[in-house]
């Protein structure tokens, strides 16, 4: 699922492969970051799919990272 991901966010960001790993990476850290200050929201996840130009039905992806 991740290779999909990386693929959607190069599309709609117009950018390589690197970069959208990096950006994915990076969203993945916020939320962890919102989660161990006992913060995170429903919400969170929604703007870190929408900020990388990916559908709600990705939220799934999101949760699973949070939880490893």
């Amino acid at each position: 699922m991740a290779t999909q991901i990386i693929e959607r966010i190069c599309n709609a960001c117009s950018c390589n492969e690197a970069e959208a790993q990096e950006y994915l990476e990076s969203e993945i850290n916020n939320l962890r970051e919102l989660r161990d200050l006992d913060d995170l929201r429903n919400s969170d996840i929604e703007s870190a799919c929408s900020g990388l130009g990916l559908d709600f039905d990705y939220m799934a992806y999101f949760i699973e990272a949070l939880a490893s």
